[in-house]
């Protein structure tokens, strides 16, 4: 029984052993140097190139740095092209170089073959000769001084004078488009100078003549939210309407005050977000309470804000808003 046995793996053993033998019998390694006259340190494209049967793929080694006498400064990707019998021609260019004159041969190099069934198999390359010449000329000992500097011819003045013309000219155009330029144009209003400038121009656009009442409520609400941040340091155009109620009981904006803006920011939000569409008057009406608003928190003649919102007389006392209701 055991005998049985082994009679067909001997049998598996011999055909793989008959294919990778087959395989490696119908490969061939060549170099090929293309022809020429070499010398010290000139580029040598040695190309290695496999004839292997189809349906097999070559593998070359990665040569080191140093291989042999030669200097390996890379290896391109290897190119495999069909031949007429069917066979394949796999080939890979290596940069190598010589810094000595002499004849020289390339080191052995072992190239792998494998197949679809996993064979693996070998093929020894034989060493291609390569001649480099001396780059001085035979019998020539002589030692000799080092050439002299070379010596660049000086451009005419006139160049350097048209140069130096256009040089300026470019910087007196430079100079002119600066001073021409439009300067920025610096708003010197007050925060409540331009809500109510704004609130006038939203008034003038007529919006809810036209049925637009989200676009007025939303420009309402953001000259509010400008001029509450500009007036009283609080991030009212980040901020939601829920935070604003949160971070105002803590500001210097007065109650009566804060409590119309965060209703007009509850009017809005309902025209917005819940598409409520509000009677023609309700609208205009939002703008008479913004504008309430601004004049309730203006300061007053002889009054200044101080950086958080809180309301001085120009002899530095203290003032207290009066507590209009809304």
């Amino acid at each position: 029984m055991t005998k049985k046995l082994w009679i067909p793996l001997l049998l598996i053993l011999a055909l793989l052993g008959v294919g990778t033998a087959a395989a490696q019998s119908e490969s061939t390694a060549v170099w090929q140097i293309p022809p020429g006259d070499y010398t010290v340190g000139d580029p040598l494209p040695l190309t290695l190139s496999v004839t292997h049967p189809a349906g097999t793929e070559v593998l070359f080694p990665q040569l080191p740095e140093e291989w042999g006498d030669f200097v390996v400064l890379g290896q391109d990707a290897p190119v495999t092209t069909q031949n007429a019998d069917g066979t394949l021609t796999t080939s890979q260019t290596i940069d190598a170089r010589l810094f000595a004159p002499g004849n020289f041969e390339t080191p052995p190099v072992n190239v792998t073959l494998t197949d679809a069934a996993g064979n693996v198999s070998e093929i020894a390359t034989a060493p291609a000769a390569v001649s480099i010449a001396s780059v001085l000329v035979e019998g020539d000992s002589e030692l000799r001084d080092i050439k002299p500097q070379a010596e660049l011819p000086l451009m005419p003045v006139w160049v350097w004078a048209l140069a130096g013309l256009a040089l300026a000219g470019l910087l007196g155009a430079i100079i002119y488009r600066k001073r021409k330029a439009p300067k920025p144009v610096v708003d010197n209003r007050l925060p409540h100078e331009k809500a109510l400038d704004e609130l006038e121009g939203i008034k003038g656009l007529g919006l809810p003549e036209d049925g637009r009442y989200q676009e007025h409520y939303t420009l309402v609400s953001d000259t509010m939210r400008r001029y509450v941040e500009q007036t009283y340091q609080v991030e009212a155009m980040e901020r939601t309407t829920s935070e604003l109620r949160r971070e105002l009981k803590n500001s210097a904006m007065p109650e009566n005050a804060a409590r119309g803006f965060l209703h007009l920011l509850d009017e809005s939000d309902m025209v917005k977000f819940a598409n409520v569409t509000p009677r023609r008057e309700d609208a205009y009406q939002l703008v008479a309470l913004a504008e309430q608003i601004v004049e309730m928190t203006r300061p007053g003649d002889g009054e200044r804000l101080s950086v958080n919102g809180e309301r001085f007389s120009d002899n530095g006392a203290q003032k207290t808003l009066l507590q209009d209701s809304v």
